[in-house]
């Protein structure tokens, strides 16, 4: 099994959104896997199981204010770019974006940033502000230029 499986079925398994769930993008260098879950997680609770995971997949934490964010934009836009004959950029503020426009439809937005000694992992979820299911779960697995 290739590892981007293997670490994004620790997050699909971790967050119980494995069933139904399917990659957005596979190719040699990133992995994208979105689903969704029943399960539903207090919006209090967001930070701590993103931390946990985080730690099950053995990562360090990245800062989402950091720079080192725009350079696993930019490298992650590359690995896209290499299969998908796309030729838009990633915005690298993409992450705020995001949980702006999910907020502005009356969702609660988490995410987190890790590395993993060849990979860089992107997770987010999100769900109703009223803790209504679903719980959506994305997944980032990105191989780290070397």
């Amino acid at each position: 099994m290739k590892k981007t499986y293997e670490i994004a079925g620790k997050v699909m398994g971790f967050f119980d959104s494995f069933k139904g769930s399917r990659p957005a993008i596979d190719n040699e260098s990133i992995l994208i896997v979105r689903g969704r879950s029943r399960k539903i997680i207090p919006i209090d609770e967001f930070d701590s199981k993103l931390s946990e995971i985080g730690e099950i997949l053995g990562g360090s934490e990245i800062d989402a204010n950091s720079d080192r964010i725009s350079d696993i934009l930019k490298a992650g836009n590359e690995h896209i770019k290499s299969s998908e004959n796309n030729n838009a950029d990633v915005d690298e503020h993409g992450f705020i974006r995001m949980k702006e426009e999910l907020e502005s439809m009356g969702l609660v937005v988490g995410y987190k940033v890790f590395e993993l000694p060849s990979f860089d992992v992107v997770i987010a979820i999100w769900e109703d502000k009223n803790e209504i299911p679903p719980l959506y779960v994305e997944v980032t697995v990105s191989e780290r230029d070397k």
